[in-house]
């Protein structure tokens, strides 16, 4: 797994819609689909869930650098994100420093 994430990497998009219409072909899909569309799901979350750590770890080691504490400066935090990573939009930056502030992961 990546543990910085490089300015050059692309944002993910969302991927709960995908999530979402996996689900929904699951619950229609008969015997013979499912398995497929099980692994497919799996393979998804499994994705999603390590993009999202990688993402953590860069936020919280830009932070570190920047000396900022995301607890305790949120705006300060946003911005030096934002600022550190071309193209992460406002509200893409606020969820990241939400997602790192402890009983909101």
């Amino acid at each position: 797994m990546l543990n910085f994430w490089p300015s050059n990497r692309p944002l993910l998009p969302d991927l709960t819609p995908v999530k979402d219409a996996l689900r929904t072909a699951l619950g229609e899909a008969d015997e013979a689909e499912r398995p497929g569309l099980r692994r497919a799901l799996a393979i998804v979350e499994e994705f999603a869930s390590a993009d999202q750590a990688a993402t953590q770890d860069w936020a919280r080691k830009t932070l570190a650098v920047a000396g900022v504490d995301p607890v305790t400066h949120e705006v300060k935090a946003v911005r030096a994100l934002r600022q550190a990573r071309s193209g992460l939009g406002l509200k893409e930056a606020v969820d990241l420093v939400k997602s790192l502030t402890p009983g909101d992961s």
